[in-house]
């Protein structure tokens, strides 16, 4: 019986992102884990537009944008410790993780 775990990952930073993915490299590595990606999935981009003056120049607009960048890691034949090591090692500022697991 094989157990897989897909971790998604979705970061604003992209430099923190990929830094997050070589360390989860380096973990499954280490506890000798068999792991595929990272999968770049699509890029979620939002884009505000606000005006500068609230009375006069309708035309006259500042435009933000926001962009999500996600990643997926897949691991097979993991065990528990291995899932503990790995929630562990997940937690950083702006950063937000989701595990599916499959057997």
């Amino acid at each position: 019986m094989k157990n897989i775990i897909r971790v998604y990952i979705k970061c604003y930073d992209f430099k923190v992102l990929n830094k997050i993915i070589e360390k989860l490299k380096f973990v499954s590595i280490d506890n000798k884990v068999n792991f595929s990606g990272p999968v770049f999935l699509p890029t979620k981009k939002e884009i505000f537009n606000i005006l500068r003056s609230p009375h006069v120049n309708k035309d006259s607009r500042d435009q933000f944008q926001i962009s999500i960048h996600k990643r997926l890691m897949i691991f097979f034949d993991v065990n528990s410790r291995f899932i503990i090591i790995l929630r562990d090692s997940l937690f950083y500022y702006s950063l937000d993780f989701n595990f599916r697991f499959f057997c």
